[in-house]
């Protein structure tokens, strides 16, 4: 069960202003804070390997005991990474046509704009 959540790419961006972990500023991209997390773990384990670099990249070959799959073990790749779930669904914008409207208003056309005008004239009409 997902509820939502789909995974970031590293060159998005975060905003947390709340319940931080290893980052100090609020706002960070994905992949520094994959960084930040790798190196962490690096400090814990001491000595950091391909297999230890493999969790934040391309991922670890593993076995797993899915529940949902119904095969028992399956062989695979793990990898760690963010995701992100929409409090709400993102409103699509209407769409635009690109038949002309009758009751639209269209512009004069650019001879009309370039015509000499009185210099009384000038500022009478807001859309020059």
């Amino acid at each position: 069960m997902d509820n939502g959540f789909t995974p970031m790419n590293d060159d998005e961006v975060l905003f947390v202003d709340r319940g931080r972990v290893l980052m100090t500023n609020p706002t960070f991209k994905v992949s520094e804070f994959l960084d930040q997390l790798a190196q962490a773990v690096s400090d814990r384990e001491g000595e950091w390997t391909e297999d230890n670099e493999a969790w934040f990249e391309d991922g670890l070959e593993c076995e797993a005991l899915r529940f949902n799959s119904g095969t028992g073990w399956q062989r695979g790749r793990v990898r760690i990474r963010l995701e992100f779930a929409p409090l709400k669904p993102q409103e699509r914008l209407p769409e635009r046509s690109s038949a002309r409207q009758p009751d639209v208003l269209q512009p004069e056309p650019l001879t009309d704009r370039l015509r000499p005008r009185n210099i009384d004239d000038i500022y009478s009409n807001d859309d020059y």
